[in-house]
């Protein structure tokens, strides 16, 4: 079954030992371990780090409901490693109705509606996920530009903490600073 159906069951996603040599993460299969495994090793990397952040003092990270309680525990830990406040913000998805809770299928527009009153941190981390369409878009058409310029915040991209983290160092070459001058006001939900 795909890590989707183990999150719905509250159940622990099994070891990659368990995939049976699938390829992991196509429709869903192994992504959630994928993330998992990316935190275990990635825990090393920060504690041997000496260098200095590039200047966020606060995060704030965008997921469907589905993941949320996996990212939340693991932004705990990110936090009590990095002393850098993390938020988790779990979008609901209006366009296409409350049953769909995947991080894949999430609008750009209803991420802009939800995150827009609210006091979010330095940088806003979005589901990499939520852009795998033709020409990094999401499925409403609106990229990650565009939501920084809406937000008028910093915008990354992550599929694993190791991106976060990335973003931290400097690393991260899919953040997209706010440009006024190509602000398109959206009509948001």
């Amino acid at each position: 079954p795909t890590d989707e159906w183990y999150l719905v069951a509250g159940r622990m996603v099994p070891p990659t030992e368990a995939y049976d040599g699938q390829e992991l993460e196509e429709n869903g299969l192994g992504q959630v371990r994928r993330f998992l495994t990316d935190w275990e090793n990635l825990q090393d990397e920060m504690v041997e780090y000496a260098g200095d952040f590039v200047g966020y003092t606060s995060l704030t990270l965008v997921t469907a409901a589905l993941f949320a309680d996996t990212l939340r525990e693991t932004a705990v830990s990110f936090t009590d490693q990095t002393a850098i406040p993390t938020t988790i913000i779990p979008i609901d998805n209006i366009a296409l109705g409350g049953t769909i809770t995947v991080a894949g299928l999430l609008m750009a527009k209803d991420v802009i509606a939800q995150l827009q009153d609210i006091e979010c941190g330095d940088l806003i981390v979005l589901p990499h996920v939520m852009f795998d369409h033709p020409d990094r878009i999401a499925l409403d058409d609106i990229g990650p530009q565009q939501v920084a310029n809406e937000l008028n915040s910093p915008i990354a991209l992550a599929d694993t903490m190791g991106d976060v983290w990335d973003a931290l160092i400097g690393a991260n070459s899919l953040i997209f600073q706010p440009k006024k001058e190509d602000l398109i006001l959206l009509d948001v939900i």
